[in-house]
């Protein structure tokens, strides 16, 4: 049953890399272990998703974004940087439509075995070429009293993490679950992490506004009727669920639930209150970063997705 799922989600990639979709609302992420449930989720149980509702698995958070900006898919499961930057280079096409949750030590800054700091040695750090990854860095160099010098960053797609760490091409990495655990399981050391007091990361659901003005019963569906089905699975150990997360993440069941509790998840009963805190206090941090940064001069707010009445 995985197996044919995961062989439809490269089907469903392939359809809509050649054109918006038209009949299915096909939903994309990367392969952050907080997304992986809703694919779970569909491997295991296609018939309880919203009708013509997809989810699928991309390889990193540059592929999400490239689909995102050609309009390739309906939405996406993304940090809250990210959806402010696709929401921002389309000139506010999409909405927000449930707060998935908050990284406490889901995102992390990794040593190789072995490796200590050398003074005036530059440490080399291999990252994705992501938003939050550059963040992961500026927050640890502020926490280590590094500066830029001291620093070599190289990119890396999250799938380069473990052979990076094995081959030691690189001294650190910046990464997120399930890749965290793998590199811990090569005896990587976890320098800093996204418990941090002055780190944010939160995860988001962002559509499309015209696919949600279109279609908001199958949004409101996913988010008011299989996301809790998805935490009861995951908070009951469900077998076929759990073998399914399992396989997707690559990690044993002893690891995953160690992992999981790395990340909060916002249940349904709670949706109303993370999104206006989410408007009111998460957001404007993020944009004052993002413009901060130099990541954009002007950042494009974006609005909770509301079904018309």
């Amino acid at each position: 049953m995985l197996a044919k799922f995961i062989l439809s989600s490269l089907a469903a990639l392939a359809l809509v890399a050649c054109a918006p979709p038209k009949d299915d609302i096909v939903i994309a992420g990367n392969s952050w272990l907080g997304a992986t449930p809703f694919y779970a989720f569909e491997a295991v149980s296609p018939e309880q998703m919203p009708d013509r509702l997809r989810t699928v698995m991309l390889v990193s958070d540059v592929s999400v974004m490239r689909m995102l900006g050609n309009g390739g898919i309906s939405g996406a499961f993304v940090t809250l940087d990210n959806a402010l930057t696709a929401n921002t280079l389309s000139g506010g096409d999409y909405c927000v439509a449930m707060v998935i949750d908050r990284s406490t030590g889901a995102d992390a800054v990794v040593a190789r075995p072995g490796w200590q700091p050398e003074s005036g040695v530059p440490i080399r750090v291999g990252l994705e070429d992501s938003t939050i990854a550059r963040y992961m860095l500026e927050r640890w160099q502020n926490a280590a009293q590094l500066d830029g010098a001291d620093v070599q960053p190289q990119v890396l797609l999250p799938t380069q993490h473990l052979a990076a760490m094995k081959t030691q091409s690189v001294d650190v990495i910046i990464s997120y679950e399930p890749f965290i655990t793998r590199l811990k399981q090569l005896n990587g050391r976890v320098l800093f992490d996204s418990r941090a007091d002055d780190v944010d990361v939160l995860d988001v659901l962002i559509v499309r506004k015209e696919v949600f003005a279109a279609e908001p019963r199958q949004i409101i569906a996913l988010r008011e009727q299989v996301w809790p089905l998805i935490l009861a699975r995951m908070q009951e150990g469900e077998a076929a669920f759990w073998s399914a997360l399992s396989q997707l993440s690559g990690l044993s069941a002893d690891a995953l639930s160690r992992t999981l509790a790395a990340i909060e998840f916002v249940p349904m009963e709670r949706q109303e209150e993370a999104l206006e805190q989410l408007i009111t206090t998460a957001m404007p941090a993020t944009i004052n970063y993002l413009i901060a940064n130099n990541v954009h001069d002007h950042v494009e707010p974006l609005s909770i997705c509301e079904a018309r009445q």
